[in-house]
């Protein structure tokens, strides 16, 4: 199998945090002009609270305001037809947060939604019940227990996947690569995050993994590669494959630590109003650079490989990347649920707007199906596994020549040309 990744993290996003209460103040003047349009829908909510009866007298359904009120806003975000846009109750902002912040009880795989469309899987995460299962990025989820998603909004898929901890879901999903549909039954966990692994490799090459944006792995990445250079690093390798995205402010930070000046990225909201975003904090050198993408790179992770390129900071190699240059603002409402609204695009240095479109890579190289992370290290691994399997570099020398050819089979042949090529400009420049 290609290689899985997965957890649902649920989105695919940008998130830059805008108190809803000043939107509200500044928008005080459109309220007052669609007074006439907020009149009907309070009088449709009071036409529905007292005139409303269930033809199915069992459900003795009780007419709730804050539920049509709920009802109402959902199906206002819902009708823009955007996977990226959503409306959270109280429990799903709850839940969103705790999914920033790496921590949550669900599959781990991160989905979007259009309307009138099946669930799709965006990226799973590394280690978790989806990817251990081999789900892979753009595969559809058509059932979840049985209910088709088709009619579901993301939200309503999203609650389905998660529960308690050790309690099992199905899912019947179809793999448009393979034109197959099959069912997968995953058992809900904890899904602890921990975006960044280093590591360093032959001729001293580093080899950072960087699986989501998310709060603080700007400080993380900085250390890993200091560490890596205080081991005597040569060349790096960035490893943002299946990495979904996350912060923009993360993803700014970590560009900065290998361009030296200019501009990382810039974003355009309706109007048309521009704004540049310059590099920040620290610079670690100019040492040599190779970035990996593939189709499950998405949102941060390509403003990350955008800024490389268009400066020419480093090697993109791999796979075209997924193409979501939209920008993402979450606003907490009174009632302490929210919207997550896209609000701008975001263009790379050059002014290249990748939305649809993606990266392609300088180098492509097509991935090897099963291919293990971290050339030799397996973390897709079944926890009764054999504990020097589990995170351990293998020792081929004791492998039986089956063996052998089955682990020759599962290179990581991206990483191996990353490598490679950074052997080559340290050859050169020696």
């Amino acid at each position: 199998m290609k290689r899985k990744i997965g957890v649902f993290l649920t989105i695919v996003f940008i998130v830059a945090v805008g108190a809803f209460t000043v939107y509200a103040k500044n928008a005080n003047n459109t309220f007052k002009s669609n007074v006439n349009e907020l009149s009907e829908i309070s009088a449709i909510m009071y036409m529905i609270e007292s005139q409303f009866v269930d033809s199915n007298p069992e459900k003795n359904y009780d007419v709730n305001r804050d539920v049509l009120l709920e009802g109402a806003i959902k199906g206002m975000v819902e009708s823009l037809g955007d996977p990226h846009s959503n409306y959270f109750t109280k429990e799903e902002m709850k839940a969103f947060t705790e999914d920033i912040e790496g921590k949550f009880v669900g599959v781990g795989m991160q989905v979007s939604k259009e309307t009138g469309e099946y669930l799709k899987v965006e990226s799973p995460i590394e280690d978790t019940p989806a990817f251990k299962a081999g789900l892979k990025p753009n595969d559809k989820i058509i059932e979840i227990d049985g209910e088709s998603t088709i009619n579901l909004s993301t939200n309503d898929c999203v609650n389905k996947l998660k529960g308690k901890e050790g309690t099992k879901v199905k899912v019947k999903v179809y793999r448009e690569s393979t034109k197959e549909t099959f069912e997968v039954e995953l058992t809900r966990a904890v899904i602890n995050l921990k975006y960044v692994k280093q590591k360093m490799l032959e001729d001293n090459i580093g080899l950072v993994r960087l699986t989501q944006f998310g709060d603080g792995v700007g400080v993380d990445v900085q250390k890993a590669i200091e560490d890596l250079q205080s081991q005597g690093m040569k060349g790096l390798v960035l490893d943002l494959r299946f990495n979904p995205g996350g912060s923009l402010a993360e993803a700014i930070k970590i560009s900065s630590l290998f361009i030296k000046e200019g501009t990382i990225v810039s974003i355009k909201d309706k109007q048309g109003k521009e704004e540049v975003y310059k590099r920040q904090g620290k610079y670690l050198g100019d040492f040599p650079l190779v970035i990996l993408i593939n189709e499950g790179s998405a949102s941060a992770s390509e403003i990350v490989a955008g800024a490389i390129k268009d400066t020419k900071r480093g090697i993109l190699v791999g796979e075209k990347s997924y193409g979501k240059g939209s920008v993402q603002n979450l606003y907490p409402l009174p009632s302490g649920s929210g919207i997550k609204l896209t609000t701008a695009l975001y263009y790379t240095p050059s002014g290249i707007s990748i939305h649809h479109k993606g990266i392609v890579p300088d180098t492509v190289v097509k991935e090897t199906d099963g291919f293990l992370f971290f050339d030799g290290y397996i973390t897709n691994v079944d926890e009764n596994v054999k504990k020097e399997q589990q995170n351990e570099l293998i020792d081929s020398s004791k492998l039986s020549k089956e063996e052998k050819e089955k682990l020759k089979a599962k290179e990581d042949t991206q990483l191996k040309t990353a490598i490679g090529i950074l052997k080559g400009i340290i050859l050169y420049k020696k």
